[in-house]
């Protein structure tokens, strides 16, 4: 994976850090330190979505394309209904 992807990543995280539970946080934190990267960005986003929240600067077309590059579009692990949930939630902004 490329550091880009890495850092956009971890950049999307520390703006979405307040706006999260403490034991969210620590959730998205511990599958990015383990390199499960699509992990912590699923987590991230589903805590988020419960949230109703956004982080400041949001735009959905980054975090579309970054969930498409983890193909999480295709095969999410801990939800069924990421992505028709995610789609819903980025689309949702305004």
């Amino acid at each position: 994976m490329s550091r880009n992807i890495e850092k956009q990543l971890m950049d999307f995280i520390e703006l979405s850090n307040e706006l999260i539970s403490t034991e969210g946080i620590k959730g998205v934190i511990h599958y990015y330190k383990h390199d499960e990267y699509e992990m912590a960005f699923e987590i991230l986003v589903l805590e988020l979505i419960e949230s109703n929240k956004y982080p400041d600067n949001f735009n959905f077309n980054e975090w579309e394309q970054l969930g498409k590059y983890f193909k999480l579009d295709v095969d999410s692990v801990f939800d069924d209904s990421f992505w028709d949930k995610f789609i819903y939630w980025g689309r949702s902004f305004d």
